[in-house]
């Protein structure tokens, strides 16, 4: 038999350790050196190996000031406490290096204070006040070019301010007034991220071209208080808080186009410093505030190593004994999943593949059904019942913060919230609705089209913001028991149903308008849909019989993928990732309710395989 070398012409490299997967794909996060006092929401500038931090929050969270002027340097290995600045400030700007750094804006709670100071890798000096006192905003660049965007002054701003170095100029608005963002770039290619607007926590992400802000695609998970690093086409955020008493861990990495998550930190916080951290391949998440609520001294860093998979790589792993290679992965296929306890259709569902929650729908005779289960990827465990049974509900939301709206018996507009733990009955809609669809949030939702009684769609749809709806704008046509897609009723997605008839068509939401977009390949009613705007998937649903078809859209195109194992419709929810979601339930023909579950797992671009 002839070997390998003489068959491909070389021979196989002997490697101690997998190589890593290309760019942050293959990142991963280490512990670093702790910094000398456990405090949040500093200002940081320069990298994984030269930075800096200043200002912030010492001791436990509390309504009083514990702002501190203390200033560390970190060289990749530990943190050393330096010259502080001249006014002690938390919820700063930063930008900058470790030895020419800005520190700007901040508050001495409860006064936002508009000081700016430079570093010079030795001593901090006051210079030219920002135009506006404010806390919580983004800092970018370097410390003779810097902006400060967004924040808060009086309220939430969307202000955007310059720094040349001697004084501070007001430029063009971001789109969206919020704070606590992440940010990186510099002054002529920004970007901001994530944040708090009202009236809930944003996935929204805004790049600066040096003349004006336009918005991009959103974060795949809402957050505020986040960590960022890197330039405005290759970027990372990781951490913040996503909901209340809910810390992320989760870390996404952004291509100029597209958010990818990539590897988690090893402890999800909040208040991580502000101001850019370093690169997306090498970066430092510094402090913060876990769920107790504490002040943190922990450092992690992210890398993407230095020895890098590429296409068609063969290596023998001398640590496990075991012949490797590196090939590109297929696409996102269905797989069989743990069986409801009761099977329903018609039910309200939501969260992720390993945090759901189906609620209400229908089992049959005697009818309706009030039950809700929660899976956390293996197991459905019974939780408590809503308040009323019911089915076709609008609903959206996650498996510890969801709502459902609307839906029958008889066609109500009755409205219930879940906290994780009960259910609660909160303000109607403002019409008497069911068979809508739903995305967004239980601080900003929105319930779309739908039918106000026996027969007949209606276009109207309704914004929630956390207390009330509100009437928005009609759709362009009806799509009752359509599917949807989207984090928040700013930014949504409206796929099918019926309207009269069977429909293709689609529709996006901006916040205002409804806007006609690209069809369905295959026009149906009643399926399941998940992920956002600009990355959905819609599966099953009825058009002359159950349908098995599972369609991905990218933004501007419906591609068709991998069929569902067993066609349905009817089946619950509108869930929150579009390589990562679940059919739950439902009906096949012969009308037969079921228990089944199907998950959709969209793999790594990138695997390694074993030889054999």
């Amino acid at each position: 038999m002839a070997d390998y070398s003489t068959e491909k012409g070389f021979t196989i490299q002997s490697l101690a350790s997998d190589p890593s997967l290309p760019g942050a794909a293959g990142g991963t996060w280490a512990s670093g050196g702790a910094i000398g006092t456990s405090k949040a929401s500093m200002g940081h500038a320069g990298t994984q190996t030269a930075g800096l931090i200043f200002g912030g929050n010492q001791g436990s969270p509390s309504p009083t000031d514990n702002s501190i002027t203390a200033t560390e340097t970190y060289d990749g290995t530990s943190w050393t406490a330096v010259n502080s600045l001249n006014l002690g400030r938390q919820g700063m700007g930063g930008a900058g290096t470790q030895t020419a750094a800005l520190g700007c804006g901040g508050s001495v709670p409860p006064t936002r204070k508009d000081e700016t100071e430079i570093w010079d890798g030795t001593c901090w000096a006051e210079v030219a006040d920002l135009l506006v006192a404010k806390n919580k905003g983004a800092g970018i660049g370097t410390s003779t070019a810097a902006l400060y965007a967004g924040g808060y002054d009086s309220g939430m701003t969307a202000s955007n301010e310059s720094w040349n170095g001697t004084s501070w100029t007001e430029l063009n608005n971001m789109n969206t007034a919020r704070d606590q963002v992440a940010s990186g770039g510099i002054t002529t290619a920004g970007l901001v991220v994530g944040g708090e607007e009202p009236p809930g926590y944003s996935t929204k992400t805004e790049t600066w071209d040096g003349t004006s802000w336009a918005q991009s695609t959103v974060l795949n998970t809402q957050r505020v208080g986040c960590g960022g690093s890197g330039l405005s086409t290759l970027f990372l955020a990781y951490g913040g808080n996503k909901a209340s008493s809910t810390n992320a861990t989760e870390t996404e990495a952004f291509d100029g186009t597209t958010w990818t998550e990539v590897a988690d930190l090893a402890t999800g916080r909040t208040a991580l410093s502000n101001g850019s951290q370093g690169t997306q391949g090498s970066c430092l998440a510094t402090g913060g505030s876990d769920v107790t609520p504490a002040y943190l001294a922990l450092t992690e860093e992210f890398s993407t190593g230095t020895s890098v998979a590429q296409e068609g790589q063969v290596w023998y792993n001398t640590t496990s004994t075991v012949l490797k290679g590196f090939g590109k992965q297929g696409t996102g296929a269905w797989a069989s999943g743990t069986a409801l306890n009761t099977a329903r259709g018609y039910a309200g569902g939501v969260g992720t593949q390993t945090a759901a929650i189906v609620f209400g729908g229908t089992f049959g005779p005697p009818g309706r059904t009030d039950v809700v289960e929660t899976y956390d990827g293996t197991t459905w465990t019974e939780v408590a019942d809503l308040l009323a049974a019911r089915d076709n509900m609008a609903s959206f939301g996650t498996q510890t913060a969801a709502l459902g709206a609307g839906g029958e018996p008889g066609t109500t507009n009755a409205c219930e919230t879940w906290n994780g733990t009960s259910w609660t009955e909160v303000n109607n809609m403002q019409d008497t609705t069911a068979k809508r669809v739903g995305f967004g949030t239980t601080s900003t939702g929105m319930a779309a089209s739908g039918t106000p009684g026996p027969g007949g769609q209606a276009p109207q749809s309704e914004k929630w913001d956390g207390t009330s709806w509100t009437n928005a704008n009609n759709m362009n046509g009806g799509h009752m028991q359509g599917s949807g897609a989207g984090t928040s009723n700013t930014s949504g997605l409206v796929v099918g149903g019926e309207g009269p008839g069977t429909t293709a068509n689609c529709e996006t939401y901006d916040g205002t308008c409804w806007t006609e977009v690209a069809n369905l390949n295959t026009a149906r009613y009643a399926q399941v849909g998940s992920g956002i705007e600009t990355a959905a998937l819609t599966a099953g649903g009825e058009s002359g019989g159950s349908k098995g078809e599972t369609e991905e859209w990218n933004g501007t195109s419906w591609t068709e993928v991998a069929d569902l194992a067993t066609a349905g419709h009817f089946g619950g929810g509108t869930f929150n990732s579009s390589t990562s979601s679940l059919f739950a339930g439902g009906y096949n023909r012969p009308g037969t309710v079921v228990d089944t579950v199907e998950e959709w797992t969209v793999p790594n671009a990138t695997k390694t395989f074993t030889a054999s």
